[in-house]
């Protein structure tokens, strides 16, 4: 009996030792095995569209060409009188021009606007002749044949003092390639170019200047109650000469000593010694002169904030500095959003600063 237990005994234990390796075996290997990492699923990358190519600008002097020659076209319509072309060809250039409220062509379009309605307010007013209807008998009694005579002279005396009315003055248009320039009209600064003037019948003296500098002289007859143009292009003369380079002295140089005498032939007189030729002096710079037909002009805006322009020219937001302006009037503008607000004539006065306070 104590045998038999003695077996189950060890029977037992050898069970429990072998399951025992078998577990300490198997564990082992799992250990040296590595572990299988699980499979992340692929971050989704957003499709981004390539940048799309830079597309060039347009210039801005694409049309700068034919806006000149709708610009020179209309100014040949305005001195042939022709108030429907000139008014039609301003606005094509405008057009061409939508974000650019150049001066220039705005206020030749308001003049040709203006002398067009003209032109028609005029034709519409015209009085027309009454014809005598052919079955009308003409007045018999007394009565009838005076007021008929009164009637006759009123006629006459309106008819009369209508060309004594219109006789009083006329328009002067003046217009420049480039615009900008001073008209002065019988020693008289009036307006910059384009102008629109209103004068009295008869002869003026007509000059074109920038600054001190008479480009162009004129004498115009102007009648009673009409037009006269005066369309000049002055690029020409505006456009700066090459200066002219100063001549260099060159000193005289003599001999360190005199030249021996030598004999003179028989009979013949002495050769007289050479003396050194005189050098011109340099011509005076001009520099100076034209620095002083010029003038600075500031300008100051604190109640409203836009963009100055002077002279049909723009020079940015108040306050701005602009230097060496030709000496007269210059034309200042304040606009807004394109838009002006704010128009004056400024003198400017040559080698000194101006400034001016925009309210």
């Amino acid at each position: 009996m104590k045998n038999q237990k003695t077996w189950v005994a060890v029977i037992l234990l050898g069970t429990v030792a072998v399951n025992a390796g078998a577990y300490l075996m198997v564990r082992s290997r799992k250990a040296a095995q590595p572990e299988p990492v699980a499979a992340r699923p692929p971050v989704p990358t957003p499709d981004v569209a390539p940048p799309p190519p830079p597309v060039a600008a347009p210039s801005e002097d694409a049309n700068a060409g034919l806006v000149r020659a709708l610009r020179a076209s209309g100014l040949a319509a305005l001195e042939d009188r022709d108030y429907d072309r000139a008014v039609a060809q301003f606005t094509e250039a405008l057009k061409l021009r939508p974000n650019d409220k150049d001066s220039d062509l705005t206020r030749l379009l308001g003049i040709a606007t203006d002398l067009r309605s003209r032109g028609q307010s005029r034709t519409a007013q015209a009085p027309t002749p009454r014809e005598p209807s052919p079955g009308r008998t003409p007045p018999r009694t007394r009565a009838a044949k005076l007021a008929a005579a009164r009637a006759a002279r009123e006629q006459q005396h309106a008819a009369e003092a209508a060309p004594q009315e219109e006789a009083k003055g006329g328009l002067l248009l003046v217009t420049s390639t480039p615009p900008g320039l001073v008209v002065m009209v019988d020693g008289k600064a009036l307006d910059l170019t384009p102008a629109r003037l209103q004068v009295s019948a008869g002869t003026h003296r007509v000059v074109l200047a920038q600054g001190d500098r008479r480009l162009y002289e004129e004498t115009v007859e102007v009648d009673g109650d009409s037009v006269r143009s005066l369309n000049r292009d002055l690029s020409a003369e505006l456009t700066p000469s090459a200066p002219r380079p100063a001549p260099v002295p060159v000193a005289a140089v003599g001999p360190a000593s005199p030249p021996a005498a030598t004999a003179s032939p028989a009979g013949g007189p002495a050769p007289a010694p050479r003396t050194p030729e005189s050098t011109t002096p340099p011509e005076p710079s001009v520099a100076k002169a034209a620095v002083a037909q010029r003038g600075d002009l500031e300008v100051t805006s604190p109640g409203l904030y836009g963009e100055v322009w002077i002279n049909g020219r723009p020079y940015g937001f108040p306050p701005i500095s602009a230097q060496a302006l030709p000496s007269g009037p210059a034309r200042v503008e304040v606009r807004v959003n394109g838009e002006v607000k704010r128009r004056m004539t400024v003198e400017v006065e040559p080698g000194r600063s101006t400034r001016v306070r925009v309210k």
